[in-house]
């Protein structure tokens, strides 16, 4: 029977499965390998990880050497790195190792003084030297010809349409506190709310069933700056008077965050920024916040400029879920972005 069953070709299932014999050591093999695998993504990660904080404080390191923080090729290259770097996206397991890193926590107080400090020289270094051209169209030219000029239109438009989602009037009267020398943002948001389509329609839709339509939608927009820098508003309203057209609608004072109202009341403004470097540390960005915000009216918004993921080495994160905030300021919208603009926006609005 045993020879006819192996003629016929029938067989037991359980020889039937001899034929393809699996031993406990191929599944074993299988494990291996998947462990294999996971081993080496673990320890691809450790080596990026290591990687990042490597070249934050490196970068930190060689950054103190320098004798001075004004553009020159040694500074551009450097900071222009770091802000690759941190400009990366990573899951937020990889970013809080990195921000809890002992050697990234030693430097990162210093290293966002830096960032601070070489973003005035270099504002400063580029409005001096816009402001040497001859003639109303040159001036421009060197304006637009800033290597950040398109982030900085790029982050406007992003504040804009974050503003625009708060409320259901254009803004018309803006105060930017925290300006510098070479005010972009300022001009960047004048062009929107003078020329931009959307803007003027949403003014016209808002007004058109009230009394107040020709004040508000004709009213010429304004932006005032703000900066405690002497040196700061002298070069930002040359540059202003420069451009001409360009910079109507453009209005400065010098003076402290917390004291902007004392040559201005805020309580005009429908809108009132807070530029990333008005205070470096949490505490001090809400004590600012809290003085700011008790000169504004009730109902305007305030925009805050913030980060998040490594970009915090470069700019201070702004916690806005404290309890004090959260008593004066009504958060409508935070925005983070994943491209080549830095900071994150959030618009509140006064309560």
């Amino acid at each position: 029977m045993p020879l006819l069953a192996s003629w016929l070709g029938i067989v037991s299932p359980t020889k039937k499965l001899d034929k393809y014999p699996r031993s406990s050591h191929d599944s074993l093999t299988i494990i291996e390998k998947a462990d294999i695998v996971q081993s080496q993504k673990a320890d691809a990660r450790e080596k990026k990880l290591q990687q990042l904080v490597r070249s934050i404080v490196d970068t930190h390191t060689e950054l103190i050497t320098l004798p001075h923080l004004r553009p020159a090729p040694a500074i551009n290259k450097l900071l222009g790195n770091l802000v690759s770097i941190c400009s990366e996206i990573h899951d937020q397991e990889i970013v809080d190792k990195v921000l809890r890193n002992v050697s990234v926590q030693a430097v990162l107080p210093s290293l966002r003084q830096i960032c601070a400090r070489s973003e005035s020289c270099l504002e400063l270094h580029w409005a001096e030297h816009i402001l040497e051209g001859q003639t109303e169209q040159e001036v421009v030219e060197r304006l637009e010809s800033f290597p950040y000029y398109e982030n900085y239109e790029d982050l406007t438009r992003l504040e804009v349409c974050s503003i625009l989602s708060a409320t259901k009037v254009a803004p018309r009267r803006v105060a930017f506190i925290g300006s510098g020398p070479l005010p972009l943002t300022s001009l960047c948001l004048l062009q929107a709310l003078k020329h931009d389509a959307a803007v003027r329609s949403l003014t016209w839709s808002a007004t058109a069933s009230t009394a107040a339509t020709d004040n508000a939608a004709n009213e010429d927009p304004v932006v005032l700056n703000v900066d405690y820098d002497e040196s700061a508003i002298s070069a930002s309203l040359k540059l202003s008077l420069a451009l001409g057209e360009r910079g109507k609608g453009m209005e400065f004072i010098c003076a402290e965050a917390t004291s902007a109202s004392a040559s201005r009341d805020l309580a005009e403004f429908d809108v009132v920024y807070m530029a990333a470097l008005v205070g470096i540390t949490q505490a001090e960005k809400e004590k600012i916040m809290l003085e700011v915000v008790a000169r504004m009216r009730r109902g305007a918004l305030l925009v805050i400029r913030s980060s998040w993921g490594l970009r915090t080495c470069l700019y201070p994160e702004v916690d806005f879920a404290t309890e004090t905030l959260l008593k004066r300021l009504e958060p409508c919208v935070a925005v983070h972005p994943y491209n080549q603009v830095v900071n994150s926006v959030i618009v509140a609005r006064v309560r």
